[in-house]
């Protein structure tokens, strides 16, 4: 007896679910995003550490200059609440993925040589996994910040930002792959 409509839809619905599952499970799920990187480092290379937070990273600065942000800018502002010698670290800039200070960040720390005119103090090779993302920087102590597309300063250059910049426009939005400080 041939098999009925029926059957033949419940046989025909069973082997396109089983081709269905079986092709899901041959083709590999796409990765899922990793979480956002905040990462924090000392302007002479020596150490990195990554955090799955912005708060955590800042908190980590923080710790490693022995000051938070808030008495760094105080104390560097002249104002009488705060001191910093120039023997002291800070916290030179943050350095963001994305525009308007989102997505992974980068808190770059160390001695308080910034003087926030044209002259370069210093500069900073961003690791391989941060180089070429960076668009959007937040300044700090003092600093200005000019963004490159070589390594230890060199190639095309913009800036500097003295100020927190939501945007760093298109010349250099996705290219840095260092920074210079002064």
């Amino acid at each position: 007896m041939p098999p009925s409509p029926a059957s033949r839809r419940t046989g025909a619905s069973a082997l396109l679910t089983a081709a269905a599952l079986g092709s899901v499970l041959l083709c590999p799920l796409p990765a899922s995003a990793a979480p956002a990187q905040h990462c924090v480092g000392d302007a002479d290379g020596s150490d990195q550490e990554c955090f799955a937070t912005y708060d955590q990273a800042i908190d980590a600065a923080q710790d490693r200059v022995g000051h938070t942000l808030a008495e760094q800018e105080r104390a560097l502002s002249g104002s009488r609440t705060g001191t910093l010698t120039a023997a002291n670290d800070v916290i030179i800039g943050t350095y963001f993925e994305h525009g308007n200070y989102g997505g992974a960040s980068f808190t770059l720390y160390g001695d308080n040589t910034c003087q926030g005119g044209d002259d370069i103090e210093f500069w900073f090779t961003f690791p391989p996994e941060w180089q070429g993302i960076i668009s959007s920087a937040q300044p700090w102590a003092r600093c200005s910040l000019w963004l490159h597309a070589g390594p230890d300063g060199t190639g095309d250059r913009d800036g500097p930002y003295r100020e927190n910049t939501p945007d760093i426009g298109g010349h250099m939005n996705d290219r840095t792959v260092s920074t210079t400080l002064g």
